[in-house]
């Protein structure tokens, strides 16, 4: 490839921007270096992430650390929540006013990174983490320990749906980060509706919690929102990975309009996008809460 070639200069300028993340994320000075060679030797071998083998830990400013699978999606996920930080605006946009305990609810809670990182920014009373493949729950319990939360955490082995029951987990193809629930089935992983996984968080039982919940379910968020008036009572604020493919904008606009609340749309849904990242902010209680319900 001749230097100064578009594709040079292309490469050039994805490293460099990967680089400026890495220096800006909440690594240690040490570990962006490490983090930063990895990569380097990685390139240099034309290693993708899910060709590796054995695991990679890198320590955390303030303490704690995380650990990374080869031969996974474990490192697109933390460079999508680490380094290119697609929950800060909402992070930023749902802090506590500190009236009444904070519990962050984590659908979809992989191996641990958005709980981690979303903790580090929003200092949570309790954190619910639930994660419905087991592989990925085994790691998701090693990094609450590694990154100094588990005292304050709950990890849970589950799907999140609408009612209680059990089902299978699926393998769409994308890898540890896109498996998705199945149909419902007589025995297999557990499904947990929304408000008993709240009421998994240790606060104080006299006091109500203020609820974040994230949620990143690969499609099954439907069941959630045709749901959402079981819900929507606790929850202050929603961070939510919208898969259009499996949810139409049009039918999750009209389940928000269920609610019994008035709900603020942060974020764009793009036409042409089957996957957004959107928040929701509750507002106030509607005068009329007797509207037709969802789905």
């Amino acid at each position: 490839m001749a230097y100064g070639s578009k594709p040079a200069v292309t490469a050039w300028i994805r490293a460099r921007k990967k680089l400026r993340e890495i220096a800006a994320s909440d690594l240690t000075p040490a570990h962006k270096f490490l983090y930063a060679a990895h990569l380097a030797v990685d390139l240099w071998r034309r290693a993708e992430p899910t060709e590796l083998s054995g695991t990679r830990r890198y320590r955390l400013r303030g303490g704690g650390s995380i650990e990374l699978r080869g031969g996974t999606t474990d490192r697109k996920v933390f460079e999508e929540i680490f380094l290119s930080r697609i929950y800060a605006p909402f992070a930023a946009l749902s802090q506590s006013d500190g009236a009444a305990p904070l519990v962050l609810v984590d659908l979809g809670a992989n191996i641990g990174l958005s709980a981690i990182y979303l903790s580090r920014a929003l200092q949570p009373d309790w954190i619910v983490a639930v994660e419905p493949d087991l592989a990925n729950y085994a790691m998701l319990v090693r990094n609450l320990r590694q990154a100094r939360i588990a005292e304050k955490s709950s990890a849970v082995y589950a799907f999140a749906g609408a009612e209680r029951g059990h089902a299978r987990l699926e393998d769409p193809g994308n890898g540890a980060w896109g498996m998705r629930m199945g149909a419902q089935a007589p025995a297999g992983i557990p499904v947990l509706p929304v408000a008993e996984i709240v009421a998994l968080a240790a606060v104080p039982s006299a006091q109500t919690p203020r609820v974040i919940l994230k949620c990143d379910i690969e499609g099954a968020e439907r069941q959630l929102f045709e749901q959402i008036r079981d819900w929507d009572r606790t929850t202050s604020f929603v961070m939510l990975e919208l898969h259009t493919e499996f949810f139409a904008e049009e039918e999750f606009r009209t389940c928000i309009e269920s609610s019994g609340y008035h709900w603020k749309l942060h974020g764009t849904i793009s036409q042409d996008s089957v996957l957004a990242v959107i928040g929701l902010e509750r507002l106030a209680r509607k005068t009329a809460t007797s509207g037709a319900a969802c789905g």
